[in-house]
């Protein structure tokens, strides 16, 4: 075999398992927030927080997830998670702020999930309901995992400026379309930092179970993903093998 082609196998073997290598490693995987329903000013949407277990030997344990108090979620409602138990932190607003549900003089501004185990290689979607969104074209909140070890995951960060590296452990965040004016089912309505409204007598804004029959959970997976990559990769490799081996067949006839 001359050496032309034994270097033409060599190439083709190394090309296809780093392709292997590259596309099969898995997806890096933060705190997300997903939702299908959330727009700008918007009522009764469904919030997913996806957090996702990183650690190889150890479980996450409990989860806190802290909510921004000048652009408040009012009325938020939690859905109960199985094998999870939740406490729930109100904060008084500086001002009520009135709505078409009423008048708020506090909102959620913690909430803490304790109690169940997200194993290894597994995520968890934790679900809240929100009668109001506010009028922002970006939600983000704060979150800290805690893991069986002892180690504490503070995605915290800010996003990165442009043209900058993404941070380590970003901070969720959500991007809120402005509401279509002939959409119903979400009203927009205008909730931002230090809103000032007129109070009339009583007021509403504790946390309360959301029914389990809420719609719009979101459904796609960082996990899928990662293993419909890793799958798309190892066709490929395969493929890339076969035509070594095909050049391997070629240059012994040769030869």
């Amino acid at each position: 075999m001359s050496r032309s082609w034994r270097f033409r196998v060599l190439a083709g073997l190394g090309t296809a398992v780093g392709v292997v290598v590259a596309l099969a490693a898995p997806a890096s995987a933060h705190v997300t927030l997903h939702s299908n329903d959330a727009v700008q000013g918007g009522s009764d949407a469904l919030v997913s927080i996806r957090v996702p277990n990183e650690e190889d030997q150890a479980t996450t344990t409990q989860v806190e997830v802290d909510f921004p108090s000048d652009a408040p979620l009012l009325n938020l409602l939690v859905e109960p998670t199985p094998g999870w138990t939740f406490k729930v932190t109100n904060t008084t607003l500086p001002k009520p702020i009135t709505t078409d549900d009423g008048t708020f003089t506090q909102v959620v501004t913690q909430i803490i999930w304790s109690g169940g185990n997200i194993p290894v290689g597994g995520y968890q979607d934790f679900n809240i309901d929100v009668s109001t969104l506010p009028t922002v074209p970006t939600l983000q909140v704060k979150a800290l995992q805690t893991y069986s070890n002892g180690d504490i995951v503070r995605w915290i960060d800010p996003p990165a400026a442009a043209g900058q590296p993404a941070p380590d452990h970003p901070a969720p965040t959500l991007d809120l379309a402005p509401a279509p004016p002939d959409n119903s089912s979400a009203t927009p309505t205008t909730v931002t930092a230090g809103s000032s409204a007129a109070a009339p007598s009583g007021s509403s804004g504790g946390s309360q179970v959301a029914s389990p029959s809420l719609k719009g959970l979101a459904k796609t997976s960082d996990v899928n993903g990662a293993k419909t990559i890793s799958i798309i990769a190892l066709v490929i490799g395969i493929i890339g093998l076969l035509g070594a081996a095909g050049a391997f067949l070629a240059g012994r006839r040769t030869a």
